[in-house]
């Protein structure tokens, strides 16, 4: 009878027990959410800024391209460039997406290097057309008959779109077709230079020294596979991973004088040459300005081995445009005229 008791004993005070801790549980404040300005702290510095504070928008500056690299950079942005002058008259005599370009071309003009990138090895050959310069020297030598040239041109890489990757794997005939649907034209040679040199005739859009962070240059490149560039299944993999382009207008700094920005580096664009036409050994077409990979990539840098067909991820192209007033995009001048010899620099 006693260990019944007992046993009746020890299952009441079980229970109480059971009963305490759960009225508890019930009772006890439940905990609150943290709010949205607690959770986005959590595990950030304190030296980083205010999420409240309200980022600048992109419509208080059309003129300027908005920097893409700026989100995912670790270093502080730069300052904008202070040598772009974009003709006001370019809303007049181009289209929305287009900036005028007017000046003097020097046919033929030697870039004379003063400083090469990177320690030559004594002894070591490198073919001239890969070596880069770091720093040109300031004078400017420019021989032949210059012209005068006014016309608009696309501010970005096709599809003109600030923001957005330049198209590529374009032959010339579909480029030429393109800009004949907007109802522009493929630049002639001498005009991409132009817009790209800037009046100064300078060897990078920026100036006469090389800045490798200002445009999408010297990337090592990624082998290709040319078995998944040949079969139409696997070419889109194959091309995303080859591809190293980054969006028109996102390095702020790649830009010319004219306004014109990515003339050098990101991808390589079609142009038409008007020599071409004459001489049955080079074709008029023509690649201008080099790609990402590590190699000259200055205004003047054209490749005149490729055919109508050619395709590849690394190529693409911008338009351009005759100005509306009707005035010849090109007119020589006389023979005794000369371009002076000294650039404008930046200090």
């Amino acid at each position: 009878m006693r260990n019944k008791l007992g046993l009746l004993l020890v299952c009441v005070l079980a229970l109480a027990l059971t009963t305490a801790l759960m009225w508890g549980r019930l009772t006890a404040p439940s905990p609150r959410p943290p709010s949205p300005q607690t959770a986005s702290s959590v595990g950030s510095s304190s030296t980083q800024p205010s999420s409240s504070q309200p980022a600048p928008s992109a419509s208080q500056n059309p003129t300027a391209a908005p920097d893409l690299s700026a989100a995912s950079s670790a270093t502080p942005s730069r300052p904008p460039p202070t040598h772009v002058v974009v003709d006001p008259r370019s809303e007049q005599q181009c289209p929305a997406d287009m900036v005028l370009v007017e000046g003097f071309f020097c046919p033929f003009v030697a870039h004379r290097c003063q400083q090469y990138l990177g320690a030559q090895r004594a002894g070591a050959k490198r073919k001239a057309a890969n070596r880069r310069c770091r720093l040109y020297r300031d004078d400017l030598l420019c021989e032949g008959r210059p012209s005068q040239l006014r016309f608009c041109i696309d501010r970005y890489e096709y599809p003109n779109l600030p923001g957005s990757k330049p198209v590529v794997l374009v032959d010339y005939v579909q480029a030429r077709e393109a800009c004949a649907v907007e109802g522009k034209r493929l630049c002639e040679r001498e005009e991409w230079a132009l817009a790209c040199e800037g009046a100064h005739t300078w060897p990078y859009p920026y100036g006469i020294e090389r800045d490798p962070s200002a445009c999408n240059i010297d990337r090592r490149l990624r082998r290709p596979n040319p078995g998944a560039l040949a079969v139409p299944h696997d070419l889109s993999v194959e091309v995303e991973r080859l591809d190293q382009r980054v969006a028109s207008g996102g390095l702020s700094h790649c830009v010319s004088p004219f306004g014109v920005f990515d003339m050098t580096g990101n991808v390589a664009e079609w142009v038409h040459d008007r020599d071409g036409e004459r001489d049955p050994l080079h074709p008029p077409t023509v690649v201008a300005g080099d790609y990402w990979r590590r190699a000259p990539a200055t205004c003047r840098s054209v490749d005149k081995k490729r055919r109508r067909r050619f395709r590849a991820h690394w190529l693409g192209f911008r338009c351009c445009a005759n100005r509306r007033d009707g005035l010849p995009p090109r007119h020589l001048l006389p023979k005794e005229v000369r371009l002076p010899r000294r650039r404008r620099l930046l200090r």
